[in-house]
């Protein structure tokens, strides 16, 4: 079961009746479609809900996989519509993505230490076309440039101690979500090579998501744990 908890005051500030009752509902209905695909998801999951300005632009929300049975969801009550209304377009979207990671292991804290910055980009890959091809978003981190292969190349010969937010979110050249958008590519190959959908590899290590991709991984030296979203 996935629980709402939503960590603001009990006024209702931002979270109103209508808000909690939009994120209860959405909860509700995506999880059963959701635990049909991905097995191995933990009995009883938080939601944990707050409200602030650092989302998504072009969602007004944002997940964070947190710890194996929980997930942050941060929504900006500001926008247009306000939150129950952001809840009731975007976060079942972000439910299928979280809930991915979830199941792979790749959370903030109480999962296992990234062996590669690449553990990273492959696993934010399979989670958003896990929520595009189940859950129906196509969205703008999911979508690879003609030159994706320079990305990916770049990506490879990182140290997994690369600042992560640079290299997955916003670079200081302009460049937007490039783990990500290299990370689906890498995702969109192995799963046209092998035959399985993200559903189906979502326990399979980076290194063999890499090899069914055509790609290899070159392994730098030092380690330092990363954070997903």
């Amino acid at each position: 079961m996935i629980v709402p908890l939503f960590l603001d005051t009990n006024d209702c500030r931002h979270f109103s009746n209508d808000a909690r009752r939009a994120i209860g509902e959405v909860c509700a209905d995506a999880e059963p479609e959701i635990r049909s695909l991905l097995g191995d998801l933990p009995e009883n999951i938080d939601l944990a809900c707050q409200t602030g300005p650092f989302v998504i632009p072009e969602t007004g929300e944002m997940g964070t996989a947190i710890a194996p049975n929980r997930v942050g969801w941060t929504v900006d009550y500001r926008l247009p519509g306000g939150v129950a209304t952001i809840a009731r377009t975007q976060l079942r979207f972000t439910l299928f993505h979280e809930l991915h990671h979830l199941v792979r292991g790749w959370v903030m804290y109480c999962g296992a230490a990234p062996n590669s910055f690449m553990d990273g980009v492959v696993s934010e890959g399979l989670a958003t076309v896990f929520e595009r091809d189940f859950g129906g978003r196509e969205t703008p981190w999911g979508e690879y440039p003609e030159d994706v292969e320079n990305w990916v190349t770049e990506l490879l010969k990182l140290p997994v101690s690369a600042p992560y937010n640079q290299w997955m979110f916003q670079h200081p050249d302009g460049r937007r979500w490039i783990g990500y958008r290299a990370g689906t590519y890498i995702a969109d190959q192995a799963i046209l090579a092998s035959g399985y959908s993200a559903a189906d590899l979502v326990l399979i290590s980076t290194d063999e998501i890499l090899k069914m991709s055509g790609i290899g991984l070159v392994k730098p030296n030092n380690a330092m744990h990363a954070t997903s979203t």
